[in-house]
């Protein structure tokens, strides 16, 4: 029999129960200071991207531009909650269910971890260990896919190995009777799970291949998996996005195409663009997933997966090495995909998201393992293991409270010029925007005549057309002539645009309406663009947005009058 410290989980179960009572404590304090945080002083606005997926709750589908619905439902519901609470749309009620969701992906941590290694301490290691990885306190409190990707993500894991885990013998010894197949209803509970999270995140579509690669590397694995329920399981997540392809059906599968985009599948730069760029989008995408984890926990991570990959050859049974294959081949596919794939263009840091949740349970295992070495490799690591944890918690502290350095800053150099608060300010996009807004509509109330509706607001990004319909009084649409300008499609294009059509009088719904402009545009989109549409265009003028004290952003903004219609659609066209 194994040694409780052994690289192998088969040894008799490891009982700590102030582990797992304090791995619990971890998860509830941080589920209750969260909500603390989030509804008595979040110095964080609504981010552009939740901004966005709120608007896409007022507009209820099937698919939206580049994702499926499911984002748009959770908030949707959100929201739908909080006015049976009293509560409208706010920050803190869209935000909430990001808290939810991390509570429950912590708890499926803690049980993954305890189950494949047989010890309460492995449980504790990966709720400590997940405390210094400042990409989850990130989203345990911002309301992005991620967040639910990330649940159904761990869940569908979670269900997986339970229905192919090994049985031991209360000696810590394997039991002799492994011939039976796969849990049938936890194959097909992770299938739901695969194909719900497909709804709010593709990525998901890695776990298939994933589980069949973990099943071609280990023979016990193979066994448990060759069956005809794992395609039904398969089939069953894919049944649940018709709905989705049948919009996207409908709209010339413009989803598709925009992943595609996002990914450079297709474009008009060549190979050689491509190639020549490698070097720097392999570097930058390497240098983020280091800095997801805070330097010192990516390197501890990495080391844990080498440790573990070298150490496979110690199993003679391939049951007993089921933990480590399912883990390392639910983890690497997804890393191996993105990592090439930044050969070819910039990858975003979070796209490979769902594989830190069986990267974090492999590194608890590792790390378990690594803190009860013999002296004196034991005091080594544990202090590194210290400070990696330290070092991201005190990170992302820094981040939540970062507003109290601008005060000082605001007395030192309050325009902003000398020390741009993107340089020190972690959460710096997530500054200022409700002030933007609140700029905005001053203008609009300038512009008034005092009878009729408000000016229109126009922007030339999809990002602060959506920002600016959250924060401006009453929600108004902004239009967003970013397709307009000749720049690539987003959401706003499926929806009516200025020029959409009066069904009563035949003529344009905004003719003669003034509106704000603001964003950014060259001169030659300006005077093909915006100066036919409007009779009178004034002189752009530059509105400084202050955050305690200090100005961050700057708003360019033009007020025009009498809208003719946008000239790329003169005719009016019904929507």
């Amino acid at each position: 029999m194994a040694e409780p410290n052994d690289f192998s989980s088969a040894h008799p179960w490891i009982r700590k129960a102030w582990c797992v009572r304090t791995a619990l404590g971890l998860l509830l304090l941080g589920f209750f200071s969260n909500l603390l945080f989030l509804y008595h002083h979040c110095p964080f606005d609504l981010s552009e991207d939740e901004s966005q997926y709120w608007l896409w709750s007022r507009h209820l589908a099937w698919g939206y531009y580049s994702k499926g619905p499911g984002i748009a439902g959770i908030i949707y519901a959100a929201t739908a909650v909080g006015h049976w609470f009293g509560q409208h749309a706010t920050m803190p009620i869209i935000r909430t269910p990001a808290i939810i969701f991390a509570f429950f992906s912590g708890l499926a941590s803690l049980l993954l971890a305890r189950r494949m290694f047989r010890d309460d301490r492995a449980g504790l290691m990966v709720i400590a260990l997940s405390a210094g990885v400042p990409v989850f306190a990130v989203g345990s409190l911002i309301m992005t896919i991620d967040s639910p990707m990330y649940l159904c993500w761990a869940w569908a894991c979670v269900c997986l190995w339970l229905a192919v885990e090994p049985r031991y013998a209360e000696s810590g010894e394997l039991q002799p009777q492994q011939s039976g197949r796969a849990g049938i209803g936890w194959l097909y509970l992770s299938g739901l799970l695969v194909g719900l999270g497909i709804l709010c995140k593709p990525v998901l579509l890695f776990i298939p291949p994933s589980a069949a690669l973990a099943a071609w590397s280990n023979p016990y694995l193979r066994h448990k998996l060759a069956t005809w329920h794992s395609l039904g399981a398969t089939l069953l997540a894919l049944a649940l996005q018709i709905p989705t392809l049948i919009w996207n059906a409908q709209h010339h599968w413009i989803m598709f195409s925009a992943i595609g985009g996002e990914g450079g599948l297709h474009g008009t730069r060549g190979v050689w663009w491509h190639l020549s760029h490698a070097p720097l989008n392999v570097s930058m995408f390497v240098l983020s997933q280091a800095g997801i984890f805070a330097g010192i926990l990516f390197v501890l991570l990495v080391l844990a997966f080498i440790e573990a990959i070298r150490n496979l050859k110690k199993f003679q049974n391939p049951a007993a090495r089921a933990v480590w294959d399912f883990l390392i081949w639910m983890t690497l596919p997804i890393f191996a995909f993105y990592f090439l794939l930044s050969f070819w263009s910039k990858v975003q840091p979070n796209w490979p998201a769902g594989g830190y949740f069986t990267a974090m349970v492999l590194f608890a295992g590792m790390a378990t393992h690594w803190w009860n070495q013999p002296l004196p490799q034991r005091k080594a690591v544990r202090r590194w293991i210290i400070a990696g944890v330290a070092w991201g918690f005190a990170l992302f502290v820094f981040a939540e409270n970062v507003q109290l350095l601008y005060p000082v800053l605001a007395k030192i150099d309050p325009t902003g010029k000398h020390f741009p608060a993107k340089r020190f300010d972690p959460a710096f996009r997530l500054h200022a925007l409700k002030v933007r807004g609140q700029a905005i509509q001053k203008i609009r109330l300038s512009m008034w005549k005092g009878h009729g509706p408000l000016p229109m607001v126009m922007d030339d990004r999809w990002d602060t057309s959506s920002s600016l319909c959250y924060y401006l009084p009453g929600h108004p649409f902004v239009f967003c002539l970013q397709t307009a300008m000749g720049g690539k499609h987003c959401q706003f294009d499926l929806w009516p645009g200025p020029n959409q059509i009066n069904p009563h009088t035949g003529k344009l719904r905004y003719l003669g309406r003034d509106a704000v402009l603001t964003g950014s545009f060259s001169r030659p989109v300006f005077d093909r663009l915006i100066k036919p549409a409007f009779a009178h265009v004034s002189k752009m003028f530059v509105v400084p947005l202050y955050y305690y004290g200090v100005v961050v952003k700057h708003l360019d903004v033009w007020k025009c009058y009498d809208f003719k219609g946008l000239p790329e659609s003169r005719k009016p066209t019904a929507h």
